[in-house]
């Protein structure tokens, strides 16, 4: 596992990826003070606020827009019923935009009056101190309220429009709303008294003429180009250019190939021998031998001797002596024949018919690429003329598309505003006035909206500001959160008022110690561990001495525990250790204690292993002969806030365990623990949690 892959923002094998309700309310709970005060303060706000908020009455009068037959849908001759056309609804959001002015609601303000409207105007300086505030700032600020207190909405799905004004006086607020009414019926008939506009006529007329010229020029310009479709013409000639560039280049590499084959096949051909050997034949053997056939002869004459006389018969002897002499005279003077055979080199002719063949195809090349380069400029001179024709063509479809668009415009203009003059006096009386301006006995009060927004508005700020709080947070509170911040694996976790013995605590330590037993992932086993912090307050001390316990008496494995922090006899007295011993290896002393296979180092933190100024290469073989007489090796480390000693030891040992304190360890700190470590070369095995892990009451923490 390299350090570049622990740097990866990784989970643990079965860790949980996201949030859990439970680990919200743990959150939550942390946060709790924050968002008590958040949400009391919320409220608190609210409940003054509709304490004091006043009755008021609200005045509702209903106008009804009416529609032509351009803007209504009516019942045509196949009897289908009438649609409300999307018109007809602009036309009454119109209706209601034209009533929401504010030139409206100041004439209002006129009618009625600025101190029947709104007393506490009149007081507007500072205690009377102030300097005095003129008419029409006046008549501005009531403006500014009155705009805030009216309610004019159309009515969903009907051509009704609702006009509200809501006012502590009963009376005061239906004054108000028949005064709007007034000013918007006077308003209206203003603004359909437009003259007519006469000459949009004579500018379509101009219009259409332009569009006639240059339609005529667009004709002649694409004749003289030869243009039906510039775009397509356009693609089609660049197309074509860039097949002819395609082929010119495989030609090219062609001729190319060809040439360099011609040459090769030339040096070959010259390199050939004219004849070539075929066989050679070497022997002693001669179809008509004298000496041979005598043999056989003086040998047959033998048995024929033999099968009649006895061995020592004269004729015998005298056969068997010419037997020898003739052996000896072939063995001295057998004759060797030799016979060689060349015929002519069969390569020669092949290689010229290929040779021929290649120099015709390249000849054939040469010629192919002057017709390429020929087509390749008619191509070119094709381009250059849409080119020119482009810009010809483009200015004069680009004029009449203008052109096109304004005489467009034009006439729709000419068409509606002939329209609108002869509905001129019809729209004027579009509008009725349904129900006149009138108030409830009873006024109301935003007591309950104001408590109810005050207690989900509370809730809501509660947890913005608990998010808020988290957000900014730079301590650990879950191990998820362990995991994402320093992408380490969460090993185990432990409860800080339990400790490390008994309950879940134990059956986590037995977890955790089966997981070191079964190795890293890249199947190596692990002999030496290493067990650091950022400081001092992590549990570190008894984290590593659970573990050393756990694996001595829990698993009969042969333990040291190496103690480095401090004076290195924290370990030792916490164990109760019996007399030291010299180990023999570089003077490092080690003790008993009560649990059997479990030793524990006396002053070994100015031993070679907790000194600054010893090689590492002197480390690891220090380490190495306590891996050999030990079966774990557990060192618990200083913490890296003060000493570099963990450091020293990361590159020597099998890996690091960083151990993280809940609510106390900061995030910043301990990554950069983490990247200490890995830059000095050490691995990273995974990170323990220590310390609380919830702050809600057992029971719902339980139910979760």
């Amino acid at each position: 596992m390299g350090n570049d892959e622990q740097r990866r923002q990784r989970p643990g094998a079965g860790s949980q990826t996201s949030y859990t309700l439970r680990d919200l309310l743990i959150v939550a709970s942390y946060h709790r003070r924050i968002m008590i005060i958040v949400f009391l303060v919320t409220f608190s706000a609210a409940c003054v606020a509709a304490w004091f908020s006043p009755i008021r009455y609200e005045a509702e009068a209903r106008l009804l827009v009416l529609f032509n037959a351009e803007q209504s849908g009516n019942q045509d001759i196949v009897e289908r019923p009438s649609i409300l056309s999307i018109d007809g609804l602009r036309a009454t959001e119109s209706e209601v935009d034209i009533l929401r002015g504010r030139a409206l609601i100041r004439d209002m303000v006129k009618e009625v009056g600025v101190s029947t409207l709104f007393p506490d105007l009149n007081d507007a300086r500072m205690l009377g101190l102030g300097e005095p505030v003129s008419p029409e700032e006046m008549i501005e600020r009531a403006t500014d309220l009155a705009e805030g207190r009216f309610r004019i909405v159309a009515q969903s799905g009907s051509n009704l429009v609702l006009v509200a004004y809501a006012h502590e006086n009963r009376e005061v607020a239906i004054e108000a709303v028949d005064a709007l009414i007034k000013a918007y019926l006077v308003r209206r008939s203003e603004i359909y008294a437009n003259p007519r506009s006469r000459f949009l006529v004579e500018e379509t007329e101009k219009f259409r003429s332009q569009i006639d010229s240059l339609q005529q020029q667009l004709a002649k310009a694409k004749a003289r180009f030869q243009v039906l479709n510039l775009e397509q013409e356009i693609l089609l000639a660049v197309n074509q250019e860039d097949s002819i560039i395609q082929r010119r280049r495989h030609v090219l590499e062609r001729r190319e190939s060809l040439l360099a084959e011609v040459a090769t096949a030339k040096q070959r051909l010259a390199d050939l021998p004219e004849r070539v050997f075929d066989f050679a034949e070497r022997t002693n053997r001669t179809d008509n031998d004298e000496a041979r056939n005598s043999r056989i002869q003086l040998q047959l004459e033998r048995d024929q001797l033999r099968a009649r006389y006895q061995d020592s018969h004269p004729r015998l002897k005298e056969i068997e002596r010419q037997l020898e002499t003739l052996q000896r005279f072939q063995d001295r003077e057998r004759p060797v024949y030799f016979a060689d055979r060349e015929v002519r080199n069969p390569a020669i002719a092949f290689l010229t018919n290929h040779l021929l063949q290649l120099e015709i195809e390249a000849d054939a090349t040469e010629r192919q690429i002057a017709e390429l380069d020929r087509q390749r400029a008619v191509a070119q001179l094709r381009i250059a003329e849409l080119r020119q024709g482009e810009q010809t063509i483009g200015d004069l479809a680009r004029s009449l598309d203008v052109v096109d668009k304004l005489y467009r415009q034009a006439r729709e203009r000419a068409e509606s505003a002939r329209l609108e003059e002869e509905s001129a006096m019809e729209r004027a009386s579009n509008v009725r006035v349904v129900e006149y301006a009138d108030a409830p006995a009873r006024g109301r009060s935003q007591a309950v909206n104001l408590v109810a927004a005050g207690l989900f508005g509370g809730l809501l700020l509660a947890a913005v500001a608990g998010l808020a709080a988290a957000w900014n947070r730079r301590v650990y509170l879950l191990p998820l959160e362990v995991e994402r911040g320093l992408g380490l694996p969460v090993l185990a976790t432990f409860n800080e008022a339990g400790g490390f013995i008994g309950g879940g605590a134990q059956q986590q330590m037995v977890y955790f110690v089966g997981r070191l037993l079964a190795g890293r992932d890249d199947g190596q086993a692990l002999r030496t561990i290493q067990i650091l912090s950022a400081g001092d307050q992590e549990y570190r001390d008894g984290f590593a001495r659970a573990l050393a316990t756990e694996l001595a008496e829990g698993h009969a494995r042969r333990t040291l525990l190496i103690d480095l922090d401090r004076d290195g006899n924290g370990q030792a007295s916490a164990l109760r250790a019996g007399e030291a011993r010299d180990l023999g290896i570089d003077g490092i002393r080690a003790a008993t204690t009560r649990i059997p296979d479990l030793e524990v180092t006396v002053d070994a933190s100015g031993s070679t292993l907790g000194r600054m100024r010893t090689e590492v290469g002197d480390l690891a073989t220090l380490v190495e002969q306590l891996a050999n007489r030990y079966d774990f090796v557990i060192i618990d480390a200083p913490a890296t806030r003060s000493s570099f000693v963990a450091l020293r030891l990361a590159p020597v040992i099998d890996g690091s365990i960083l151990v993280i304190r809940s609510e106390h360890t900061r995030s910043p700190v301990a990554a950069n623990t983490r990247d200490q470590v890995l830059d000095a070369g050490g691995d990273m095995l995974g990170a323990v949690v220590t310390g609380r892990r919830f702050h809600i009451p057992r029971a719902i923490y339980r139910w979760l």
